[in-house]
């Protein structure tokens, strides 16, 4: 089968496409044949050497749509989808021909999105369920903040949260990126080029303040965004790229019953992907929550032009398609 497999870690326009044997299936796994597979972020990471416990070689990505042609009678045929942190890193992954894996870490695709939507939901949409329901405990009609609010995982969050019944304001970085919310899913819009982010969200809640704010930036939103929470109000923060530290003030911290939260998806297998998915799929089939961002189709053998794209911060969903479906 074709694969984009790595031998050693280096720059992601070296990558290129292989023949690799067909892997053994193994008693309760399932063999998928991929349709479509997102590239993401984190697969830059993975192919540069950023995940310190990967495996060499490896075949490279995280997210996955397909279908079931091998395994247990019961997902035979199954239309599916996955994602999981250890595919692409300590086993291989999805961007390949075929991919396999434990049954456990497929979940069946909704039928509402195309194999490709399917296919780039995964990193983005699980990010954005365990930062607002597992890690931010939201409530309906929660004061929501989400940062990044016009990139993937910003925008699932929008989706998720106007789903489960969140007043949301979104964080943008400039006018340009406002025109891409969604204005009927939002109370309000801030951005950081206009520095409006604790003034827009005090009007939107009556002076209040917001009970949940998303960090997926880093150290340089700490403080707005904490500044802007209402008292008992707590940050999830889920990235660092716009800095690692930040000063902690602790009078501030205990006096405003303020809460700081960590979230990864990092530590997700494919098994806790699948039912994260699952759990999303529901959302999916009655249009409650979609797929906002556009895609771009690459074939396979294209992979690196793929990675280029991601790696350039283009704002569509990348998804690559084996050659042999294009060509159908």
């Amino acid at each position: 089968m074709k694969a984009l497999v790595i031998d050693r870690h280096g720059p992601h326009a070296d990558l290129q496409l292989r023949d690799v044997p067909s892997p053994r299936l193994q008693p309760g796994e399932v063999r998928v044949e991929v349709h479509a597979a997102a590239v993401n972020p984190s697969d830059i990471g993975s192919a540069e050497g950023r995940f310190g416990n990967a495996r060499l070689p490896r075949i490279l990505g995280r997210d996955f749509a397909g279908r079931v042609v091998e395994g247990p009678a019961e997902w035979l045929g199954a239309e599916v989808w996955g994602t999981g942190a250890d595919l692409g890193i300590t086993r291989d992954g999805t961007h390949a021909e075929q991919i396999v894996l434990p049954a456990a870490g497929v979940a069946r695709r909704p039928a509402a999105l195309s194999v490709e939507q399917a296919a780039a939901v995964g990193v983005p949409f699980t990010m954005a369920w365990s930062a607002l329901v597992d890690s931010g405990r939201l409530a309906a009609r929660d004061w929501v903040i989400v940062s990044g609010a016009a990139g993937a995982v910003g925008s699932a969050a929008i989706e998720i949260g106007a789903a489960l019944g969140a007043q949301l304001i979104a964080l943008v970085r400039d006018e340009a990126e406002a025109q891409r919310v969604d204005r009927t899913k939002v109370a309000a819009v801030a951005t950081s080029e206009r520095g409006d982010l604790v003034a827009a969200t005090r009007e939107a809640t009556g002076g209040k303040g917001a009970e949940l704010a998303l960090n997926g930036v880093g150290g340089v939103l700490y403080q707005p965004l904490l500044d802007a929470l209402a008292d008992g109000g707590r940050m999830v923060v889920y990235s660092a790229a716009a800095g690692r530290e930040v000063t902690l003030d602790l009078l501030e911290l205990y006096r405003r019953r303020l809460q700081l939260i960590g979230a990864s998806t990092g530590v997700l297998d494919a098994a806790a992907g699948a039912r994260m998915l699952s759990a999303l799929a529901p959302l999916f089939e009655r249009g409650a929550i979609s797929p906002r961002q556009p895609l771009e189709r690459y074939p396979l053998s294209a992979a690196a032009r793929a990675y280029a794209r991601v790696a350039g911060g283009a704002p569509a969903k990348i998804v690559l398609v084996p050659d042999a479906r294009l060509s159908r």
